[in-house]
Formats: structure tokens, C-alpha cells, sequence
């Protein structure tokens, strides 16, 4: 049978998602759960693989056993064994063949910016000290939505292709609190983290409001602005199906 869960973790003391030799990973911990309440070893997939420090609330991730399983109890013998910084949030079985990251439509990412220091969720936040305008953080990354090509915002090869495709972005205001949201096909490495830093760049006055505009024409990374720091991201939700992203 084939299984999707979705997981909520902290990355805060992870180097990543991604299973890696002699390091501490959301794969890991999640692959060695599995493999102690199933008995025997799960590979699973996964929708986007976060890098250190960045969170999930909404990760999805799949796998399959021949190993007859009540979803709920699984789910509970889960929580059991994983560490607290690491949660099964559902768990059910889906469709033979179901990958979470290739099935998936859309993924939304926020983003948290605080204008002060603070102390609760302090991990959770990039505190930016000097001055932002707002009203330039929504006017620098209103060019970031439909078809676009986020090269100059991605790290990796010039040769690959960044070519996505973004539904939505906005900024949401809460008090001390910047809160930036996007939706897209796809993302690419470090790309909403350099979006996020580049947007800064023009809320401090450094850079021109149309900023995130040549970088997105001319695809030149070394245009981009300073990367956000790890810290201030989270994935909120992977959409599948006919879901509306």
C-alpha cells in the first residue's frame, strides 16, 4: 500500500531535509521511525527538500509497504518514537503510485520578517534592524507572479532550468511582524530566500523599486541581494490534484 503524511517540523537544529551521512536530517529521523514501528526499511519521497534551518507545517511526504497498517495507529506509534521537533500531523493511505514530489501542483512558502528584536519564536523570524518600508517590500516583489524564470534568484547550474510558474505572492502585516507568502509550481534553491533579501535591499531604500524586475529579466544571479537568512522560512502547504493552490 502506498501512504502520504504530513509533517510539521522545526528545522532549527536540522541540515536539512535530505538524508545525509553523520548528520542530523527530517529523512532521517523520519526513515528510521518507519523502520522501527514497520520493521523492515522505508525509502520515502518527498515534495520539496528544505535546507537547513528552514521549517515545515505543511511537508508532504509518501512511501509504501506491504506491511498491513491502521493509518491512524501508525500515525500515533509515529509521534511516539520521532523527536519533539518532528510531527506527524496526518497520515493516510492514497493511490498506488502516488509521489510526493512529482504529483505535487503547487507548494506555498512564508516567509517572517520582525522590524525588532524579539525573544518568543526568535527562530522562527530574521529580525531586519534597520528601517523597512512596506509599502516598497509589496511594490519590489510585484513582478514575482505568473510565468517566470527565477535563475537570477536560484543557486545551482546556469544550465539548469528555473522556469516556474507563480499563482500568488503577498505581503501580510501583523504588527512588529512582515510576513511574506508565495505560491508557485516549483521552486528552486535558495530562490524565495533570495527574493525575500533582494525585496529587504529596496524596503531599505539600497536598491530601485523595479530591483527584483532586472533580476528577473537579465536572470544574473550576482544582481541578486543578500539571501534571507534560514531561519525565517517555513512551508505552509504542498497542493495536489485539483486543489486550488
Amino acid at each position: 500500500m502506498t501512504f502520504k503524511l504530513i509533517l510539521e517540523y522545526d528545522g532549527s537544529h536540522f541540515s536539512g531535509w535530505q538524508a545525509q551521512p553523520e548528520r542530523r536530517t527530517v529523512q532521517g529521523e523520519l526513515e528510521k521511525a518507519l523502520e522501527t514501528a514497520l520493521r523492515h526499511p522505508i525509502r520515502v519521497t518527498v515534495a520539496g527538500r528544505t535546507d537547513a534551518g528552514v521549517h515545515a507545517a505543511g511537508q508532504t511526504a509518501g512511501f509504501e509497504t506491504d506491511v498491513e497498517i491502521d493509518p491512524l495507529r501508525l500515525k500515533k506509534t509515529l509521534n511516539g518514537i520521532l523527536p519533539r521537533d518532528v510531527t506527524v500531523v496526518e497520515l493516510a493511505a492514497t493511490y498506488p503510485g502516488f509521489h510526493a514530489r512529482y504529483d505535487a501542483r503547487s507548494r506555498t512558502y512564508r516567509y517572517t520578517i520582525s522590524d525588532r528584536r524579539i525573544s518568543i519564536g526568535r527562530n522562527h523570524v530574521w529580525h531586519v534592524k534597520s528601517r523597512i518600508s512596506r509599502e516598497l517590500l509589496e511594490e519590489a516583489t510585484r513582478p514575482v507572479i505568473g510565468q517566470c524564470n527565477l535563475r537570477g534568484f536560484s543557486k545551482g547550474s546556469e544550465h539548469d532550468d528555473y522556469s516556474t510558474v507563480i499563482f500568488k505572492n503577498l505581503w501580510m502585516f501583523e504588527r512588529n511582524l512582515m510576513i511574506f507568502e508565495i505560491t508557485a509550481v516549483r521552486f528552486f534553491h535558495h530562490a524565495v530566500r533570495s527574493i525575500v533579501g533582494s525585496a529587504v535591499e529596496v524596503a531599505r531604500g539600497r536598491e530601485k523599486p523595479d530591483f527584483l524586475r532586472r533580476i528577473l529579466e537579465t536572470g544574473d544571479r550576482s544582481l541578486a541581494g543578500p539571501t534571507a537568512p534560514a531561519r525565517g522560512l517555513c512551508l505552509v502547504r504542498v497542493d495536489y490534484g485539483e486543489e486550488n493552490p
